[in-house]
């Protein structure tokens, strides 16, 4: 499957909506102020923070959306943020397509350090951002018992990525 990474437009964000089922599940994406259920006007303004990019990652093809994930500067590193892969195409390797084309998209813009949260409870997805070379660090602010705080450093990002392309 060819994909692209792109700048998300509000209908691909609300989407989103529909891809989480409960609160628990969209306050684990989004944190815990996202309303369950919301309206669509809500959702919007509580996805589209200051300073945050918002992207799309679709099939080249067909333009289906297959995933979503934010950037934004925190704690003087990239930050990747509310990271989704669309229900029925989870466990495709889609979760490493769209956290390395987002890395790239930031270390285009400025070499630093990558960061994210993830709730400890995810397991899947520490795995997954373990394999890509993610460790978990001390958080920059006071901590969350349910969260952590995952780091990769830019060179590390940069190496990685690199292998990435020349395997696409």
């Amino acid at each position: 499957m060819t994909t692209q990474l792109a700048l998300a437009n509000i209908a691909e964000m609300i989407q989103l909506q529909s891809w989480f089922v409960s609160a628990e599940q969209q306050q684990s994406w989004g944190g815990d102020n996202f309303d369950y259920p919301c309206s669509e006007r809500r959702f919007l303004e509580l996805l589209c923070r200051p300073g945050t990019q918002s992207y799309s990652l679709s099939d080249a093809h067909n333009g289906e959306l297959l995933g979503f994930g934010q950037l934004c500067d925190r704690f003087e590193r990239h930050h990747l943020a509310r990271l989704v892969i669309r229900p029925q195409h989870r466990g495709k390797g889609l979760a490493r397509v769209l956290i390395f084309e987002l890395i790239i998209q930031a270390l285009g813009q400025q070499r630093r350090d990558i960061s994210l949260y993830v709730h400890r409870h995810n397991k899947i997805a520490v795995q997954c951002y373990s394999r890509l070379g993610f460790t978990a660090s001390p958080p920059p602010e006071q901590e969350n018992s349910r969260l952590y705080f995952m780091t990769l450093t830019a060179a590390e990002a940069i190496s990685r990525a690199n292998q990435y392309l020349a395997q696409i």
